[in-house]
């Protein structure tokens, strides 16, 4: 009976044995394939974490392209903005140094004709002073005479529309007192341009020397010699 119930421990220690290496190797079956899942997640997180590596990498280098072709454009906006700046600066530079040039041409040339006027007045009023000196008062008379006479005659030369003066008197002023036939005739000429009757106003003046101004009410006729010396004078630059 020993060897009996030794060959039953022996067959169920077998049996046992079998048993747990059964389960052994099931559950290591199931680790190993857990373990295989576990790599192969591994080796696709890999795979997609190398992809989107990949990917931020071109991302970013592209957004370095972007940034770059950015900044030369600014680069290139800025320079052309600074070429445009530079040219207006110049252009108005020289426009101002144009019209500093022209200002000072024009002040140049104003200075010339007030100087050369002012040489001329200075001129006339030597050349008067001449006259005075020179010339006997019955002379000055003489020519006062004649001037007067003279522009007489100019006055009636006159278109009678340039005369149309909305007036009913006539200043007319001369160095020494008219004669009665030259106020006459002065009085026919304008009465007749005019269509009406005027009064004849006289006044002297000695500084003109001699002549005659007329003040058709803001328009005037001017025979003094002063007026006839200040006409000559261009000639006499000329020659």
């Amino acid at each position: 009976m020993l060897w009996q119930l030794i060959l039953i421990q022996v067959i169920t220690f077998v049996v046992i044995l079998i048993f747990l290496r059964l389960l052994f190797y099931r559950h290591l079956s199931l680790a190993l394939k857990r373990l295989q899942q576990l790599h192969q997640q591994n080796l696709d997180k890999e795979v997609a974490l190398s992809k989107e590596l990949e990917r931020a990498k071109l991302d970013r280098e592209a957004e370095i392209e972007t940034g770059r072709q950015e900044a030369k454009k600014l680069k290139d906006s800025a320079r052309e903005e600074v070429e445009t700046l530079k040219e207006q600066i110049l252009l108005k530079a020289k426009q101002d140094a144009g019209a500093l040039l022209a200002e000072a041409s024009r002040e140049r040339e104003a200075l010339k004709h007030q100087v050369a006027a002012e040489i001329q007045e200075s001129g006339i009023r030597m050349a008067l002073g001449m006259i005075r000196d020179i010339f006997s008062e019955e002379s000055r008379r003489e020519l006062e005479r004649e001037l007067v006479d003279e522009l007489i005659v100019e006055l009636g030369k006159i278109d009678k529309e340039k005369l149309k003066v909305e007036i009913k008197k006539a200043e007319v002023i001369s160095s020494y007192p008219l004669l009665d036939k030259q106020k006459n005739s002065i009085r026919e000429i304008i009465q007749d341009a005019l269509g009406h009757p005027i009064h004849l106003e006289e006044r002297t003046d000695t500084a003109i020397i001699s002549g005659l101004i007329i003040n058709l009410g803001g328009r005037v006729l001017d025979g003094s010699l002063q007026n006839k010396l200040r006409k000559i004078t261009p000639y006499l630059k000329k020659e």
